[in-house]
């Protein structure tokens, strides 16, 4: 366990948390020995997933005698996950209600992937090259009871995660509390207030988890649960850099953006009395260099147009200042007093204000829409710390959060998922623009017309017509099938 010196938050010694640890990493683990097993040929998935297994094992830890052991099935928690389910269901996951236009690629995905040979191989020899971890078990699932099956298990799958998420601020802020789901959906930046100044958007692409788990919960929720534990400073020192090596299985650049978070916990970990020496035991270098190697070889043969990347101007104007002091590092001012000293606090804020400098193509910044998870899932944490501790704040924070519900992201979609509720809302006919702000304001909050069915659940994601072809595939070379079954 970290020592004292290291700074946390008293409370996070209180449980004992040995089985949600192994919850979490059975979570973040079964997709990659299933992608492991599918995927790669026999002679290198089984070392593979012998070596990951071994560093797991080996960097496991016994619970302190004396601990109550961390509550994971109480009526709380029942409550907490269907919140959570229902947060999934109505973000579109699993098709059973109108959808953000994203979710044309995740259906397909899942279709390609219940109903296809693994790996998937296209007809013209190209392969699906994509952050599928998320879809593996529902996909497997699917397999066995068709497309349906998969369908209902998404959600679930991901309820399942965001739920283990909150047990993690749970432990880390030392109180079971409903009210840290509540925060944990609306964390994010003030995107009303950015929206209402007329701020440029796509230049910091700061946005809340909400948003993140409409448009990608396939790569944020893995991330946000990861980070959350991270900073709660239970991660067994022998997990971090396999399951950061999992991690980047799951989102390559949120990895990127998160490398420095974990650098600083390794350091931190390493350090510190006892614990420090299990980071960089051979089992666990072994079970974090091997897969990540494989990850990485696999993530590179992605048939997209040459992308843009390097360094970018930022700070350069009002507009930049407005948008970084209106994104969720402001939250970090509740923080400041508990955790000014704390090493792996300064760190989240400096990669936070560090990585608008950096660019990755797309019609978004999407280093910085992935890349920004890490930093946002640590300063959640902190949050949730210092709600508990300073009781006459969370007024202003629920504010804050209420500011931060974005009238042009995630709710409106809430409003449409059905299409009686999308035609009750639906502005008449003649109506050209709003009779008033107010009435513009929840027109937007609460109308989506974008929100519909998508049409891929009978079709198939490699298609020349379709937006993602060909970001989503890559033409395998001959050294590559060495290790993958394409």
């Amino acid at each position: 366990m970290l020592s004292s010196s290291m700074n946390y938050s008293s409370p996070e010694r209180t449980f004992n948390t040995v089985l949600l640890e192994w919850h979490t990493c059975a979570w973040l683990l079964l997709p990659v020995l299933a992608f492991m097993a599918g995927w790669m040929h026999w002679y290198i998935s089984l070392p593979v997933a012998a070596l990951l297994i071994r560093g797991i094992g080996k960097g496991a830890r016994s619970g302190a005698p004396g601990q109550q052991p961390f509550p994971l099935f109480t009526r709380q928690s029942l409550y907490v996950l269907t919140a959570f389910t229902i947060v999934m269901v109505l973000s579109g996951w699993g098709g059973w209600v109108n959808q953000h236009p994203d979710h044309i690629v995740r259906n397909a995905c899942l279709q390609e992937l219940v109903s296809s040979p693994w790996p998937v191989v296209f007809p013209d020899g190209d392969a699906l090259i994509y952050n599928i971890g998320f879809w593996t078990i529902p996909a497997l699932a699917g397999k066995l009871a068709g497309l349906d099956a998969a369908r209902l298990l998404l959600p679930l799958w991901g309820a399942w995660g965001l739920f283990l998420a909150w047990c993690w601020i749970c432990v880390f802020s030392g109180r079971l509390s409903t009210a840290f789901a509540l925060l944990l959906i609306l964390f994010g930046s003030l995107l009303n207030l950015q929206c209402w100044f007329s701020l440029d958007l796509f230049r910091l692409h700061y946005f809340g988890i909400a948003e993140q788990i409409m448009c990608s919960a396939n790569a944020s929720i893995p991330v946000v649960l990861f980070f959350v534990w991270l900073a709660s400073g239970r991660m067994p020192s022998g997990w971090l850099l396999p399951l950061f090596s999992c991690l980047a299985f799951y989102s390559p650049l949120a990895a990127v953006g998160g490398l420095p978070i974990t650098v600083c916990q390794g350091i931190r970990q390493w350090k510190a009395e006892r614990s420090g020496t299990a980071v960089l035991t051979v089992p666990a270098v072994l079970a974090a260099v091997i897969p990540g190697i494989c990850f990485l070889l696999y993530y590179v043969h992605v048939n997209a147009p040459a992308s843009r990347m390097g360094l970018r101007p930022f700070y350069t104007s009002w507009g930049d200042l407005l948008l970084i002091g209106t994104s969720f590092l402001v939250y970090a001012l509740f923080c400041w007093h508990d955790f000014r000293r704390n090493p792996l606090f300064l760190c989240t804020l400096a990669t936070g204000l560090l990585l608008p400098f950096l660019y990755v193509n797309g019609d978004v910044n999407d280093l910085l829409c992935k890349g920004s998870v890490p930093a946002l899932a640590c300063l959640l944490a902190f949050l949730a710390s210092a709600w508990v501790r300073h009781p006459n704040l969370r007024m202003w924070i629920w504010l804050l959060l209420a500011l931060g519900l974005a009238p042009r992201f995630n709710i409106p979609y809430y409003c449409c998922s059905f299409n009686t509720l999308q035609a009750f809302l639906a502005p008449p006919a003649s109506e050209t623009k709003p009779s008033s702000f107010a009435y513009g304001e929840w027109r937007q909050l609460a109308y989506a017309p974008q929100a519909r069915r998508q049409d891929e659940w009978a079709s198939t994601m490699h298609h020349p017509g379709h937006r993602w072809y060909p970001y989503y595939s890559g033409t395998p070379q001959p050294w590559l099938r060495f290790i993958y079954r394409f």
